[in-house]
């Protein structure tokens, strides 16, 4: 009896805690805010909102969490949108299935004065995603460069699945004129030449499941860039904690986010 007794209430137990992280995982997500002055920056403030890992897919994210978060964006009327990849899939449970169409279809709805730039994560398929991201009104950049108003946006490849160039990124800029780069794993950072005046990027979730006293076991950096703003010589780098979920739907201690970034003088 006693044993009976104990394998229910592990069970309950495993019950309540997966309900518990679940629920973080699909908690409405924070807004994160920073604001960076630019040296030489002489346009009126600019807002950036950055979006990253969204995964989109059962269960943690289908169609009408991922467009109630479109809605959410809007209302914070962004200049320019920034997209550091994972569209959709990175679970165990739905093994990457699913149409790149069906993941990105919601982000169609994205209003920027300047328009919406888009990287490739490592779970975005290297053929279709340059193909289908434009087709919902998103500026692909894989290695190149686009001016966007007082801003020139730089876009780099998916380093675990793709060819990175920062220097072909960065080729042909007019010198003096602002720099913002876009990547999807951190750790590209370290190759960022100083002329970029910021770098936003995503990839690790913000560890997704941050321990009391352990801290994050997995933070998938290996130079230590988990979450948030980072400044390396004088350059300055936003990681996103993202908005989805890879491996299980679960999150503890670290909120999905949407990051907003000011820059001004």
């Amino acid at each position: 009896m006693r044993l009976v007794l104990s394998l229910i209430a592990t069970v309950v137990a495993v019950a309540v805690l997966s309900t518990a992280l679940y629920r973080n995982a699909t908690a409405t997500p924070r807004i994160v805010a920073y604001d960076i002055a630019i040296t030489g920056w002489t346009a009126p403030p600019l807002r950036i909102v950055q979006l990253s890992d969204i995964h989109m897919g059962p269960p943690d994210m289908p169609l009408a969490r991922l467009s109630a978060i479109v809605d959410r964006v809007n209302a914070l009327h962004p200049d320019l949108i920034a997209l550091t990849g994972d569209y959709h899939g990175g679970k165990f449970i739905d093994g990457d299935a699913g149409n790149l169409d069906d993941g990105v279809r919601p982000l169609k709805r994205l209003r920027a004065r300047y328009g919406i730039f888009a990287v490739r994560g490592n779970h975005d398929e290297p053929y279709w995603t340059p193909i289908v991201l434009p087709r919902y009104h998103m500026t692909y950049l894989q290695n190149r460069h686009i001016d966007a108003g007082p801003l020139t946006i730089a876009g780099i490849d998916d380093a675990m699945t793709g060819a990175p160039d920062i220097a072909a990124a960065l080729a042909g800029i007019a010198p003096g004129r602002p720099v913002i780069m876009l990547m999807h794993e951190p750790d590209g950072f370290a190759g960022v030449p100083p002329r970029v005046a910021l770098t936003l990027a995503g990839h690790t979730h913000g560890g997704q499941v941050k321990l009391p006293l352990l801290g994050t076991p997995f933070t998938n950096t290996a130079l230590g860039y988990v979450r948030g703003l980072y400044v390396v010589g004088g350059r300055r780098l936003i990681v996103s904690s993202g908005l989805g979920t890879s491996g299980l739907p679960i999150r503890l201690g670290v909120r999905p986010e949407i990051v907003v970034v000011t820059l001004h003088r």
